[in-house]
């Protein structure tokens, strides 16, 4: 599936080289979305590093200033050689101009250089000007190396971003993808996609790691399910659908606060909220029936008095919350 060829007009001794792109459906999706910073949620063997390999190469070529650099990072530099260091040069293939492999550099013909980079040794990377960095395998990656170091250093060329990378449960990357998905920063830009969308990848290999792994395990690793472990404990086929609650039972009412809204300038709490959720369920000898379940983002005040307008409503049996620093504050 071939994108196109796109030739440069290219500083130094080259003139019309053309370097060839091919990408699949996905891939070309993530490549033509306009936003500045763009998270990618994929499955295995999705074709991930591909991506990444032909926008780092392409973002080298018409880097504006032989002084910028063009980042990949990876948990450790190792991960990081091991991924990218021939993949980048088979694929630049003549374009390339020389390569230091200890310092795990490769420059190419219009003298930009791509460096592949451990976020494990985040000093390497300080004071450097940046036209653009991918961060690979970011559940991995501390969010301090983004948010401290590489954002700031991107800052001289406004330059881009690419964050791609399996889910590992709802840590940092889940939190960042989620913020772009719901259009949070008009920056940023969400993608997710599974093992399946990759035309190259035998669909019988995938239904094969189907059966011989887990169902959180397979979730995660080949469908990008940010799923957390042991959240499975509610199976689907467990859940039926009712127009009416059971007439026996009694109401049990379920608080998960995420935390507090802005009150007059200031927050309470972490500035990235979910919503706080009131969970009003009827439990009877037939199960468990959700009657209702309230949620959204409110100062404390507001949440103290929706709990209360909940259980004057229902008269539960049990009123339960979560623990923690919320919990405290809504008691108080």
């Amino acid at each position: 599936m071939l994108v196109g060829a796109l030739l440069y007009n290219l500083r130094g001794n080259m003139s019309n080289k053309s370097f060839e792109i091919s990408l699949t459906p996905w891939q070309q999706t993530v490549w033509e979305a306009e936003e500045r910073f763009k998270v990618v949620a994929a499955g295995r063997r999705t074709g991930k590093s591909r991506l990444a390999a032909n926008v780092l190469i392409y973002k080298a070529l018409t880097c504006p200033a032989k002084t910028a650099k063009v980042f990949y990072v990876a948990p450790t530099q190792g991960q990081a050689k091991d991924i990218m260091w021939e993949l980048i040069q088979e694929i630049a293939g003549d374009l390339v101009a020389n390569t230091h492999k200890n310092d795990c550099t490769i420059t190419l013909k219009n003298g930009v250089t791509i460096a592949l980079k451990g976020a494990d040794r985040p000093q390497t990377m300080r004071g450097v000007s940046l036209w653009y960095v991918v961060l690979d395998e970011y559940a991995d990656i501390k969010p301090d190396v983004w948010e401290t170091i590489l954002l700031p250093a991107l800052s001289d060329h406004e330059g881009d971003a690419l964050f791609i990378g399996t889910p590992m449960g709802r840590n940092h990357f889940y939190e960042l993808y989620k913020d772009a998905e719901l259009g949070n920063d008009e920056d940023f830009s969400a993608f997710h996609y599974t093992s399946y969308d990759n035309p190259f990848l035998s669909r019988n290999v995938i239904e094969r790691a189907k059966k011989s792994m887990s169902s959180h395990n397979f979730k995660q690793e080949y469908m990008a399910s940010f799923e957390a472990q042991g959240s499975q404990l509610f199976l689907e086929e467990w859940i039926k659908f009712s127009d009416h609650a059971p007439y026996d039972g009694e109401y049990y009412i379920a608080i998960d606060p995420a935390g507090f809204e802005a009150h007059r300038g200031k927050m309470t709490k972490n500035t990235r909220l979910d919503d706080t959720s009131i969970c009003v369920v009827k439990a009877s000898r037939k199960g468990w029936y959700v009657e209702d379940i309230i949620h959204g983002r409110w100062t404390l005040a507001e949440t103290t008095e929706k709990i209360f307008n909940t259980c004057m409503k229902y008269q539960p049996v049990r009123v339960g919350i979560e623990r923690g620093i919320a919990q405290q504050a809504i008691l108080d």
